[in-house]
């Protein structure tokens, strides 16, 4: 079986959610405090097969108890051929409760060709009593026609979390996964049973950690005969009354080391592994945070491991690597949106078209709620070093911020990308030249700004470089060109200046020598000097431009143009709407 369908009111930050489930690897990103870990714990307390859960007035949305809390969860595909689902859906269980299936959610009665469903839910009203039952439909109203479902039941659905808290299905306990590979743990009583009579006639009095304990015995003995009570013997034992062996007792070792002992990432495979096993793989998975403790090759290995299994998986991440391992087309990326009003939205990022590349180059940039749209690699280098020259106790760095930056890879290709991001529910900017109307319009720039982007964008007929060279002080030019030259890998200071010197255009200056510092000051030399960097990718890339701006932000007057703009732009950034 599969989920399908996701609704959730009134539990912890959430409010009002529904989400329509697409594929079998579904994984949820977005910025923190948007509620991802929140849908995870809903569907695990919904449909694992727990007997008893524990709700406090913190569970409930802003801890008002008069509003129920309602998590209904909708699965189809459901394999038949399964002794266990076929015993599930007996006339007796829940054969009377299929219903249907919507584009909205769970239908009173299955339509003529579409899919047959079953509709979970758990309720929690202010008692903080949780009820799981069968419904027909959407649950709108407590005394609806609804069948309840106990843990036994749920537990064919197969659902297990697999974090870094599930140590216990390294034991045999109670609707653990090894239990439930065991064949359900009808036999594990039996089983500790004998363990616990083993231990029980196991002779310990020679073990050299007990030998005070049995001088104590002894001494206990004595006295107890002085005063008139007679003892055949008396030792020191395992009192298996006292001290029983009950579930999770019996867990897995390696050599003498238990499995629960074991670093996060290797638990987190194993456990993976072990899921993978249920039901032959067709289970459902939730995972939080899939790329805790393991490295990025780890991932990789543990993510095309499932998604080559049977199972349904429902994961978040806040790595870029897990990210770009993701197909957009198969809908296995999902954006989590919260607004103020506690609605969550999780919209799939396939819904943009050839979207594919730009998650693959800027993986890190959909992980958070705000993106810059830079033009190319220049503005990026000049946003980092940006973010150094304001990081003060006053100013907290942009990536604090919830803020990334997207490398576009052009300006024809900005309008395009900003404006799907918006339709994704991040909040936009864009920086970039204004060198090229021909690839990003005054149109183009009036339908973002219409559409909710900030635009930072240099003064017209200028790239960064050439805004760059207008704005810096000339007594600073003969520094910053030395520092390109030192910011570049092959860069030569001689070469730079020999190639502004001799440019055609720059003749009538007669700059007869290539030192700079005695350059005369001229707006036709700056143009040329901004020409050449730019033509000539003197800055192009995100170390050469951040190295560059480093030295030009701290010189750069505070009415020049790149300073009044990239403050405009930090100003958005810090706003805080959500």
């Amino acid at each position: 079986m599969r989920i399908k369908h996701i609704e959730i009111r009134n539990f912890r930050g959430i409010k009002f959610l529904r989400w329509q489930v697409k594929g079998n690897f579904s994984c949820i990103i977005g910025p923190g405090d948007t509620c991802k870990t929140t849908i995870l714990a809903a569907l695990d307390y919904a449909l694992s097969p727990r007997s008893v859960l524990t709700f406090g007035d913190s569970d409930f949305y802003d801890q008002d108890v008069n509003e129920v809390i309602v998590i209904q969860v909708t699965l189809a595909e459901w394999d038949e051929t399964r002794e266990d689902v076929r015993h599930f859906f007996q006339e007796s269980k829940f054969a009377q409760y299929k219903c249907g299936l919507g584009d909205t959610g769970p239908l009173p009665e299955p339509a003529p060709d579409g899919p047959v469903a079953v509709s979970i839910s758990l309720r929690v009203d202010k008692s903080l009593e949780p009820r799981w039952s069968v419904v027909r439909g959407r649950d709108e109203q407590e005394d609806q026609d609804r069948k309840p479902i106990y843990a036994a039941d749920r537990a064919v659905l197969g659902v297990s979390r697999v974090d870094i808290f599930s140590d216990f299905h390294f034991t045999w306990g109670r609707n653990t996964i090894l239990t439930r590979l065991s064949g359900g743990g009808g036999n594990l009583n039996t089983v500790l049973s004998g363990l616990t009579r083993d231990i029980r006639e196991c002779d310990i009095s020679r073990n050299d950690c007990i030998q005070e304990c049995q001088k104590v015995a002894d001494t206990i003995k004595s006295e107890a005969q002085n005063s008139g009570v007679c003892l055949a013997d008396l030792s020191p034992r395992i009192d298996m009354h006292r001290q029983s062996i009950g579930t999770s007792a019996l867990s897995l070792h390696d050599n003498n080391v238990p499995l629960r002992s074991k670093g996060d990432g290797t638990k987190r495979l194993i456990g993976a592994a072990m899921q993978m096993k249920l039901n032959s793989g067709k289970t459902i998975s939730l995972i939080d945070e899939l790329e805790v403790g393991l490295e990025p090759h780890r991932i990789r290995g543990l993510i095309c491991k499932l998604k080559s299994s049977n199972q349904q998986v429902i994961t978040t991440t806040h790595s870029p690597v897990v990210v770009r391992e993701l197909i957009v087309e198969d809908n296995e990326l999902y954006v989590c949106r919260r607004d103020t009003a506690g609605t969550v939205r999780l919209e799939s990022l396939a819904v943009v078209p050839a979207i594919q590349g730009q998650v693959r180059a800027n993986a890190e940039a959909f992980l958070g709620s705000k993106i810059v749209c830079c033009e190319g690699l220049t503005e990026v280098g000049c946003l980092r070093a940006y973010d150094i020259s304001r990081f003060d106790k006053n100013n907290p760095p942009v990536w604090s911020l919830a803020t990334s930056y997207l490398n576009c890879g052009g300006a024809n290709k900005i309008r395009s990308v900003c404006s799907q991001l918006i339709d994704l529910g991040y909040d936009a900017a864009v920086l970039c030249d204004n060198d090229r109307p021909d690839q990003i319009t005054t149109d183009d720039i009036r339908n973002l700004q219409a559409a909710g982007a900030h635009v930072c964008q240099w003064d017209s007929e200028n790239a960064t470089e050439h805004q760059l060279f207008a704005d810096i002080p000339w007594q600073d030019i003969p520094a910053l060109l030395n520092t390109i030259c030192i910011c570049h890998d092959t860069l030569e200071f001689a070469t730079v200046t020999d190639a502004i010197s001799k440019d055609p255009r720059v003749e009538g200056l007669c700059l007869c020598t290539n030192d700079p510092s005695v350059w005369p000051e001229s707006e036709p030399l700056r143009r040329v000097m901004g020409d050449l960097a730019h033509e000539r990718g003197w800055m192009k890339r995100i170390d050469y431009a951040e190295g560059v701006f480093e030295f030009a932000l701290k010189r750069l007057p505070e009415t020049s143009v790149i300073r009044t703009r990239l403050d405009a732009l930090f100003t958005w950034i810090q706003r805080n709407e959500r």
